[in-house]
């Protein structure tokens, strides 16, 4: 696939849709439904679903496809669908990919490191499954979970060599990202985090796919707006609600403000600090839950349940976003 062919509608909020469950751990296409027209109600570009955040690598292969013709039908074409691979072959990921033709509009192939293998072999499967894929295919780095840990010159090598039509960036690097960013600007660049759209979008950033964007999508896709308009005003009033959402998706524990400052110092670190993804699927789907979306907080074992404290918790994260009433 060339890149010319998806890169178009590539660009904007791209929320990663959570995979509701029932208690009993089975996957709840209902709730998938309601999360569907929560995204499909706002003005996101488009939904990412098979995401880490919709909890991918824990979703059998008949599972995943469930969810992918659960949304075809859901979303009926009126915005553009991302579909998450993770796959350990190339042969496994064309699978999938063959599977969900007709319903995905990009894919996005995350290669997991079992076996430890070097740069030059990620980089032949990579090509291997572009040059037969029915979908244009989007490179996922986030080296926190897949044990990849490449440089920019590497993550450049692979954009230009590869015929992906993009690259899903959640190492949270900035100088590796601003990098990629110019040389490979026909390239779409999506950010795992979208409050690192202020200082991405300058420099040619397409938009996120991101967590954040999950719980809301109305008020991420204002940031990215108002980074297309050259708003810094605007922007930092956005941002600055967002921020109160950061310990949703990464941790509880930590004040937002305190928080979004550490996050700030790692990414412009000269290496790359943050070496382990955390979870934030239970604490994500209680979100949505408080915010008005009939699912559960379940999720998939051994995935960290949400603690009987967090809700209250969340629910006051919420309120400093001004995304419910204070009371």
């Amino acid at each position: 696939m060339k890149n010319s062919q998806a890169i178009g509608f590539l660009r904007g909020v791209f929320p990663v849709v959570p995979t509701p469950l029932q208690h009993d751990e089975s996957i709840d296409l209902i709730g998938l439904s309601r999360c569907l027209k929560f995204y499909l109600d706002s003005p996101t570009a488009g939904v990412t679903v098979l995401g880490s955040g919709g909890e991918l690598p824990y979703l059998s292969d008949a599972e995943q496809l469930a969810v992918v013709k659960h949304t075809y039908q859901c979303v009926n074409k009126t915005k553009p669908v991302i579909v998450g691979v993770n796959a350990f072959s190339v042969h496994q990921a064309l699978d999938k990919i063959t599977a969900y033709q007709g319903m995905a509009d990009v894919v996005m192939v995350l290669f997991t490191d079992y076996y430890k293998h070097d740069f030059s072999a990620l980089k032949s499967a990579l090509k291997a499954v572009v040059e037969s894929s029915p979908i244009p295919v989007l490179y996922y780095h986030f080296p926190q979970v897949s044990g990849l840990f490449l440089n920019y010159y590497q993550l450049i090598e692979l954009l230009n060599d590869t015929g992906v039509v993009g690259i899903k960036d959640s190492a949270l690097h900035l100088k590796s990202a601003k990098k990629v960013l110019q040389y490979c600007g026909y390239s779409a660049y999506f950010s795992g985090l979208s409050l690192l759209l202020p200082e991405l979008m300058g420099v040619g950033a397409s938009g996120a796919i991101c967590p954040i964007g999950s719980i809301a999508p109305k008020l991420t896709t204002a940031l990215f707006d108002h980074c297309v308009n050259g708003d810094e005003k605007a922007q930092h009033i956005t941002q600055k609600k967002l921020i109160h959402l950061l310990p949703i998706v990464n941790n509880l524990s930590i004040e937002p403000a305190r928080q979004f400052r550490l996050l700030r110092f790692v990414t412009g670190f000269p290496v790359n600090l943050l070496k382990h993804a955390s979870s934030p699927q239970a604490a994500s789907k209680e979100a949505l839950r408080l915010l008005g979306l009939d699912i559960t907080a379940k999720v998939r074992r051994p995935l960290p349940a949400l603690e009987a404290q967090s809700s209250s918790r969340i629910q006051q994260l919420l309120k400093q976003a001004q995304l419910v009433a204070q009371t």
